[in-house]
């Protein structure tokens, strides 16, 4: 089953990003250095959706730039606003004018990962049923299962939901996954969805929100049993900076089980001393430079230079025009953005977004935003002496990531100095840096400079001390 028309609500500021999403939507992250919206409209478009309507309010003109090229077939639209998905709903509605909903289409969550054959399970799922919507289920993550909604499922069907549920999910249970296929009657409950939260746990407390996961509540009150379909490949929720690691592994190791063989573009230089181990994508005008080392899958992008000795690991992607060369070491699951450079015996492992240096020795492991520089040695501290996990907190709450809690994050536009050294799962704001010498333990806010206060002893010193 086809359906012609899809919405994405991208409209959110992504608080619980920091520090990324002060800077830009969840929406535009790089998953494998493709902006998560264009990786949506790529499924959406494959299954046969010829309208998709973007629903846009935080840095709206970057998602607009997103998509310049799809021509009419994406069109994107600020919404005022608003608090939670069936707010945003209710306005893109409105900003569209006459005409009302479609009669049936797809409503795309614009901060969710996911694949192609879960969303064509979905529509198939959705064409047998008469029901307001057909819903994609996800396994609930054991580590902050408040951050999501829970859904039993009995037969196939959604019976009830909890939002934020304080436990890890049980037999039957799972979470919603941000992807549904609705008809019109949907949006009818959409308009009258309530400014709270009712499915909750006594003693939760519940922001003033109109969230779509009420919408589906209300529906399951009135006696009916929503279809739903769980999801077989990852999907992943990108709420917090650590998402955005596994939705890059998830991506690339996606991506490796459809890679069976090499593949070089005819203008692609290959220096007879590369070793590859396993399949690699190399672009047109990319050079692999004498003695390199690439394990594989990987994929090189346009006019990117891997040369010098430099080892890439596996399950990786240089982005256009990137540089990787001197002996440095890329790891594995890592993605190095477009126009990026990493050389001279750095090690990097992780996101590096693009236009960033990590340059000069030093060593990294986490995610690193726009046209960020990390300076010479800089070094991650990644191991705790306690053996533990860092405990974050994002926006008050307290969180122990399953993945990447001890990875550093460094938000757009920031600096390191020379010999920083940034401790296990500490976050620096965008537009900060961090100075030559510092040993980092804390986050640092946006718009900051921190460098260290030194004093200095100064003595007499000289021939006549060593018997002259």
């Amino acid at each position: 089953m086809a359906l012609n028309d899809a919405i994405i609500l991208a409209a959110g500021r992504g608080t619980r990003m920091w520090p990324y999403g002060d800077t830009q939507p969840k929406a535009a992250l790089p998953i494998a250095n493709t902006p998560l919206l264009r990786h949506q409209i790529e499924i959406l478009q494959g299954l046969g959706v010829e309208r998709i309507t973007v629903a846009a309010g935080h840095f709206e003109n970057t998602l607009r730039h997103i998509v310049a090229d799809l021509d009419e077939a994406v069109e994107v639209v600020p919404v005022s606003a608003t608090r939670r998905t069936a707010g945003t709903v209710d306005s893109l509605l409105e900003a569209l004018g006459e005409g009302g909903p479609p009669e049936e289409c797809l409503i795309v969550y614009g901060d969710v990962l996911f694949f192609a054959e879960d969303a064509q399970t979905l529509l198939q799922r959705h064409g047998v049923h008469n029901s307001p919507a057909t819903l994609l289920l996800a396994s609930m993550p054991a580590d902050d299962p408040m951050s999501h909604v829970a859904a039993h499922l009995e037969d196939d069907e959604v019976a009830r939901i909890v939002a934020r549920p304080r436990r890890t999910a049980g037999e039957g249970e799972w979470r919603l996954a941000g992807l549904m296929a609705v008809r019109r009657e949907f949006f009818e409950y959409a308009e009258a969805t309530p400014d709270h939260l009712s499915c909750l746990e006594v003693g939760i407390m519940p922001p003033a929100e109109r969230d779509l996961a009420e919408t589906i509540h209300q529906i399951l009150r009135r006696g009916e049993r929503l279809p739903a379909v769980v999801a077989r490949q990852t999907v992943v929720d990108l709420d917090k900076p650590w998402d955005i690691l596994e939705a890059n592994s998830a991506m690339l190791d996606y991506r490796a089980t459809r890679l069976d063989q090499s593949d070089f573009d005819d203008s692609a230089a290959v220096d007879p001393s590369v070793r590859f181990d396993g399949p690699v994508v190399v672009g047109p005008g990319a050079e692999i430079g004498p003695c390199v080392r690439v394990y594989g899958p990987c994929w090189i992008g346009a006019n990117a230079k891997v040369t010098d000795g430099a080892m890439v690991g596996a399950h990786s992607v240089i982005g256009d025009e990137g540089i990787v060369r001197q002996g440095c070491l890329i790891g594995d699951h890592t993605a190095i953005g477009a126009r990026c450079v990493v050389g001279h015996g750095a090690e990097f492992s992780g996101v590096l977004m693009d236009g960033a240096y990590s340059y000069h020795y030093g060593e990294y492991w986490g995610v690193v935003g726009r046209n960020s520089d990390i300076g010479a040695a800089t070094v991650c501290g990644n191991l705790r002496f306690d053996d533990q996990l860092t405990i974050h907190r994002v926006k008050g709450r307290r969180q122990i990531p399953r993945t990447g809690a001890n990875a550093v994050y460094l938000g757009d536009f920031t600096r390191t100095g020379v010999n920083a050294i940034l401790m296990p799962g500490v976050k620096v704001g965008p537009y900060s840096v961090v100075g030559a010498g510092v040993i980092l333990n804390e986050d640092v806010p946006n718009n900051t400079l921190i460098y260290p206060k030194q004093e200095l002893v100064t003595r007499p010193w000289g021939p006549e001390l060593y018997g002259g």
